[in-house]
C-alpha cells in the first residue's frame, strides 16, 4: 500500500549508497550516515494526503495497517552498527510520513467530535462565556439582547430612604472625653459641609403656635389658632427650610434637651425636669452606643456628649444662656447648677433671674461639670457677639437658649409679664441676625431654631415642634416634610463633624437631615 500512495522503490534491498556505499533499503531515499539522496525528490507528504487516495478513510486505515507490519518486518533489518538504536528501525521515510499522516487525521477528527462547545459567541472572541441561561430562558442570552440585566442593589437601610447610608461596618469608638461612644452602624455621608453649627431652643411652642399663620393665611377660619410670631413664623421661615414634621422626644423639656447633646433617652427624673440635682443610678451602659439606663439626673463621667466629641476632635464649643450669671446669691457667672444631691432652686424663674437649670443640658453631665471645660464654655449669652466677632473665635458647635422672658411659653418669666412667642420673635432680632452676618455663617454655617417640647401637649411625648434650618446650603422658603427629631439633629451634627453618632442617634433608625434639607449645598467633587 506504500508503493500505491507514494512511489516504487528506487533501488533493489540492500543496494549501497551511491556515495558512502552503506547498505539502503530499497525505498531509503537519503542514507543515514552521509545524508546523500536517491533518486527524483518525492512528494511533500501534506501533497500526498490531499492525493484522492488519501482522502478516503479505509484506504488510509489500510495503509497505516500496511505500514506497521512493513516497520515491524524492516525492524529486524537495521543496519546502524554503532548506533545506541541499532536494534531499532522505523522503516522508510515514506512509511514514516504516511503513518505520522494517518494519525494526525484520526487525531483531528476525534478532537472535533468529542472536544467542548462554547456556550456563547463570546468563547470565539476570547471573552468569558456567559452562565446558562436559568429554566425558562431560553432564546435570550444575557447581555446580548433584549434590556441590560439590572444590577444587584441592597434595599436602603431603615430611616434611610435617600441612600446616604453606604453599608454597614464596625467604626472606631468617636474621640473625646468620657466613653461608651463607639457603635456598629453605617457610615454616612453628610450632606452638606457644615463647619459651623447653631442650635437655638425655645420652650413650649408647638408647630402650631409659631407656624400658625401660614395655615391661617389658607384657612381664614382659623385665625383664633394663628400664631403672633410675625419674625419666626413669617420673616425667618422666608429665608430658611421649613421641617414641618419634625418632633420632640418628650412632653417635658430637659429630656428634649439632653438628647439634642447626648441622644440619652428620658427616665421618669428627668421626665419630671429633675426637681432634685442627684446622681443618676447607673443599672446599664451600652458598650456601643453609650445609652446609659437608670433612674436619675447626674450621668457618670463616661456619659460622652457631642461637646466631649468637639473637644476630643480638637474643636470649639459653647453653651450660651441668657441669664446664667444673674443670681446675685452665688455670684456664679458660667456653669450654673445646683449642689450634687440638692433641691433644684433653679426650676422655676425668679425676679430679675430668668435662668432655669432644666434649660442648660449640659450642667447634667459629670464629664462637663467635673471638667474645667464647664467653666469656659457654659457662658452667658453675653459672650455671642464677642465671639462671633471673628471666625477664630467661633465656635463648631453652640446650643443657644434663652431666659424665661424670652424662650416662647406662655407662663410667668419671673417678673410679672407674660413673654410669649412675641417675645421670643423680639429677642431672636437680636440674636439671628448677628449669627448670619458673621463670616463663620458664610463659612458653612447652619442654624436650626426649634423647640424644647410642645407646652400646649402635656401629655404628648413625640409632638410635633417644627424646625428652621437656616443656612447658604438650604433653600430659602421651601418645606420639607421627612420626619425628624432631636435625635436627627444631633446626628446631622455629628456627621458633619466626623464625630460617631451616640446614644439613640447611632440607631440606623434616624435619620440625619437628608440632601433634601441641604439643597444648594455643593455637589461632592465638584468645584
Amino acid at each position: 500500500m506504500a508503493s500505491d500512495l507514494f512511489s516504487s522503490p528506487l533501488a533493489e534491498h540492500g543496494a549501497p549508497c551511491p556515495q558512502c556505499q552503506v547498505a539502503m533499503s530499497g525505498d531509503q531515499r537519503y542514507c543515514l550516515s552521509c545524508g546523500a539522496r536517491r533518486g527524483q525528490p518525492r512528494l511533500d507528504p501534506v501533497e500526498a494526503a490531499r492525493s484522492p487516495l488519501a482522502s478516503q478513510p479505509e484506504v488510509v486505515l489500510a495503509s497505516a495497517a500496511a505500514l506497521s507490519a512493513d516497520a515491524q518486518a524492516a525492524s529486524q533489518r537495521s543496519t546502524w552498527e554503532g548506533f545506541p538504536l541499532a536494534d531499532l528501525d522505523f522503516g522508510t521515510p515514506r512509511l514514516v510520513g504516511a503513518a505520522v499522516l494517518c494519525l494526525l487525521v484520526v487525531g483531528v477528527a476525534l478532537g472535533v467530535v468529542a472536544g467542548p462547545k462554547a456556550t456563547t459567541t463570546r468563547a470565539a472572541a476570547g471573552q468569558p462565556a456567559q452562565a446558562p441561561l436559568a429554566p425558562g430562558a431560553e432564546g435570550e442570552e444575557p447581555g446580548l439582547g433584549g434590556d441590560p440585566p439590572e444590577a444587584s442593589v441592597d434595599p436602603p437601610i431603615d430611616g434611610d430612604p435617600e441612600g446616604l447610608v453606604s453599608a454597614p461596618e464596625t467604626s472606631e469608638p468617636p474621640s473625646g472625653g468620657g466613653g461608651g461612644g463607639g457603635s456598629t452602624t453605617p457610615t454616612v455621608t453628610s450632606a452638606a459641609p457644615i463647619k459651623h453649627a447653631w442650635i437655638i431652643t425655645l420652650s413650649g411652642p408647638s408647630y402650631e403656635e409659631v407656624y400658625g399663620q401660614a395655615a391661617a393665611a389658607r384657612a381664614p377660619r382659623v385665625t383664633a389658632k394663628a400664631a403672633a410670631s410675625a419674625y419666626l413664623g413669617t420673616e425667618l421661615r422666608a429665608k430658611g427650610t421649613l421641617l414641618s414634621n419634625y418632633s420632640a422626644i418628650s412632653a417635658a423639656g430637659l429630656p428634649n434637651s439632653l438628647a439634642l447633646i447626648s441622644g440619652q433617652a428620658p427616665n421618669t427624673a428627668t421626665a419630671a425636669n429633675c426637681p432634685k440635682f442627684i446622681n443618676l443610678k447607673q443599672t446599664k451602659v451600652d458598650a456601643k452606643t453609650g445609652l446609659v439606663t437608670g433612674e436619675g439626673c447626674l450621668y457618670p463621667p463616661k456619659t460622652k456628649t457631642v461637646a466631649d466629641q468637639m473637644t476630643g476632635a480638637g474643636l470649639v464649643w459653647k453653651g450660651y444662656f441668657e441669664a446664667i450669671g444673674n443670681d446675685p446669691g452665688s455670684g456664679v457667672t458660667s456653669c450654673r447648677h445646683p449642689e450634687v444631691g440638692a433641691e433644684d432652686g433653679f426650676a422655676a424663674p425668679r425676679p430679675g433671674d430668668g435662668y432655669m437649670t432644666w434649660r442648660n443640658p449640659f450642667v447634667y453631665f459629670r464629664s462637663i461639670t467635673e471638667s474645667p471645660d464647664c467653666g469656659g464654655s457654659v457662658v452667658g449669652l453675653d459672650r455671642l457677639a464677642p465671639d462671633l466677632a471673628t471666625l477664630e473665635d467661633t465656635p463648631a458647635f453652640s446650643l443657644i437658649a434663652p431666659d424665661a422672658c424670652h424662650d416662647g411659653s406662655a407662663a410667668s418669666c419671673g417678673d410679672g409679664a407674660v413673654g410669649g412667642i412675641g417675645a421670643a420673635d423680639e429677642w431672636l432680632k437680636q440674636v439671628v441676625p448677628s449669627i448670619i452676618e458673621s463670616k463663620a455663617y458664610a463659612d458653612g454655617g447652619m442654624i436650626v431654631i426649634t423647640s424644647d417640647h410642645a407646652a400646649s401637649k402635656p401629655t404628648e411625648d413625640h409632638a410635633k415642634v417644627g424646625a428652621l434650618v437656616l443656612s447658604p446650603y438650604v433653600a430659602a422658603g421651601s418645606t420639607i416634610s421627612t420626619h425628624y427629631n432631636h435625635y436627627s439633629l444631633l446626628k446631622t451634627v455629628e456627621i458633619a463633624f466626623g464625630v460617631e453618632p451616640i446614644g439613640k442617634a447611632a440607631s440606623a433608625s434616624v435619620k440625619p437631615f437628608s440632601k433634601a434639607v441641604f439643597a444648594n449645598a455643593p455637589v461632592a467633587g465638584s468645584d
